[in-house]
């Protein structure tokens, strides 16, 4: 609720703020224009229901801008979050003169002027606050389109309309900037005109003292309250964290995604897991910056699951997006208070697309995906003692048998190679589902083959043995060919690892060999395989890995 309201109340602010920029763009044209636009740009707001709405909105985002200053617990920002914070509570500082020499003396002396009276006082009587205005602006209009980009670029359709939009928050206010000059120096010109500077003090029965005293004293104090407002929320925040720290001796126990680096961290109540790596200057994935909008943040619960609270109901339809495992939550929204032992699920570099990657398209893409092969032991030597028609037949059934175990699991069955199969699981799911539907995959694949012995028991001198290797990781999925014959597929460096892992299953005797990385993200536990350290053509390192036995 607090994301949408902050959504809703963003939304009211920069259309009015987008109102006054094109209305400042009019200067371009003349000070007329500008003048004539403010029955559409300002009057509205001006009315009863305009005053509730932009009031409410004013409020309700400054309330959660203070709101979620103090929610924080960590300042290990990343830049843009650091920005979009300072430019936030610079807006009040800048600006608060301008709404009250506009909107101030409206509600408080009835003075409503035109842009002309606007622009003298602040290209001729004090260009300090014309400068100040500007400055402001293009606080709001930049804070702004932070905002919006950052929550956008998680919605799928907005990669594809970025540059537009991009090209958008650029063009705005350079236009508005051009009218603003334009409009300033056509006033600067006619100042020199002294009846027409005593035309603007016309109909005006306040003392011009008065007012600017009004401005000045209640501009201060807006100052004022805003610095106030930001030390002691910051100062607060401070002491709570060092008084957090005293008696609590319970752990966080976290093991990056390279599966390498484990790393300890004490536990400290009320704080999500994401302020507690990010307080420990541990690297850690987060794309919205641990506002619960993404998923990217999420890690595997090792240890401890069964203290924790349910997810909330934000968390879970995050999770349920991304089809997460039970054991997967998320970092920014996880506030554990026992001992903890959880695992990255993404690499702390990833992109805005890696919390919603599926694929729905024939364009290449990149992709986190899980590949499987298959390949039948020996087969050229049963291949030759027997007749082609035959060798068709028990491809045909065993192929029809493979494939079914791959659907059944949910993976997509790209191609049959000679007598092996290649495969590809997670396509339109999250990761760690599609990790664990290739494991199950090749145990339903292992009971096929069963079935289909046991039916060619006759036909066959010896059962039929086959090898598996799964390994996950980013390939690029597309659909590739020449006119019919191209077909979706997957290329990369985790194809030829997890061929190559197949492979290595005839060097150890066994049948099945999964990528430890692949376990991990599945979230699942293999009691009867055994750990290997398996060296492939192509990589320098070992790669640790469970061989499964027939």
């Amino acid at each position: 609720m607090i994301n949408n309201l902050r959504i809703i109340s963003g939304l009211i602010l920069f259309v009015f703020v987008l109102g006054h920029f094109i209305n400042h763009a009019l200067g371009i044209i003349s000070l007329k224009a500008m003048n004539d636009a403010l029955s559409y740009s300002i009057a509205p707001w001006r009315t009863y229901t305009g005053t509730i709405l932009l009031l409410s909105a004013l409020i309700t985002h400054a309330v959660l801008a203070l709101w979620s200053l103090y929610q924080r617990r960590s300042y290990r920002l990343k830049t843009w979050e650091y920005l979009q914070i300072i430019l936030g509570f610079f807006i009040p500082i800048f600006l608060a003169a301008h709404v009250l020499s506009t909107r101030g003396i409206y509600e408080v002396f009835g003075i409503e002027k035109a842009y002309g009276f606007q622009l003298y006082a602040l290209w001729v009587a004090s260009p300090y606050y014309g400068i100040l205005l500007a400055v402001g602006l293009l606080t709001v209009w930049t804070h702004a389109c932070i905002g919006w980009h950052y929550w956008l670029r998680l919605k799928p359709w907005y990669q594809y309309i970025q540059m537009l939009a991009f090209a958008f928050a650029i063009l705005v206010p350079a236009l508005a900037a051009a009218g603003y000059v334009s409009a300033g120096l056509s006033v600067t010109r006619l100042a020199q005109n002294q009846s027409w500077v005593e035309r603007l003090d016309r109909n005006i029965d306040t003392d011009r003292q008065i007012i600017l005293n009004f401005i000045s004293d209640y501009e201060v104090a807006t100052q004022l309250t805003v610095i106030s407002l930001v030390i002691l929320i910051v100062g607060f925040n401070i002491f709570r964290r060092v008084m957090s720290r005293r008696g609590n001796k319970e752990k966080l126990n976290y093991r990056s995604l390279n599966l390498k680096n484990k790393q300890q961290v004490n536990l400290r109540q009320g704080i999500s897991v994401l302020d507690h790596l990010r307080s420990a200057n541990i690297p850690h994935a987060s794309v919205c910056g641990g506002k619960g909008r993404c998923s990217t943040c999420r890690v595997r619960i090792d240890v401890g699951l069964e203290n924790l609270p349910p997810p909330s109901l934000e968390e879970s339809k995050v999770l349920s997006r991304i089809a997460a495992a039970p054991n997967v939550r998320l970092a920014c929204q996880l506030k554990p208070d026992k001992g903890l032992d959880i695992t990255a699920i993404l690499s702390p570099d990833v992109g805005a697309n890696t919390g919603y990657a599926t694929y729905s398209g024939e364009d290449g893409q990149e992709l986190q995906i899980a590949i499987l092969f298959a390949d039948i032991r020996a087969f050229t030597k049963l291949s030759e003692a027997k007749l082609p028609y035959d060798v068709s037949f028990l491809l045909n059934r065993y192929f029809a048998a493979m494939g079914d175990a791959i659907e059944q699991t949910g993976g997509h069955l790209d191609k049959f190679i000679g007598d092996g199969v290649m495969a590809l699981f997670g396509l339109n799911k999250s990761i760690e589902r599609g990790c664990a539907d290739a494991i199950r995959a090749t145990q339903k694949m292992a009971e096929k083959l069963e079935e289909l012995n046991d039916a060619l028991a006759g036909d066959l001198d010896e059962p039929l043995r086959i090898g598996i290797g799964v390994h996950t990781g980013t390939a690029i999925v597309g659909k590739m060919g020449y006119k019919r014959t191209s077909s979706l597929t997957a290329i990369g460096d985790v194809v030829n690892t997890a061929s190559r892992l197949e492979n290595a299953t005839k060097e150890l005797g066994v049948q099945t060999i999964i990528s430890e990385k692949t376990v991990l993200y599945s979230g699942m536990t293999l009691p009867h395989a055994e750990q290997h350290e398996v060296t492939v053509r192509g990589r320098e390192q070992p790669i640790k890995v469970y061989a499964v036995s027939a």
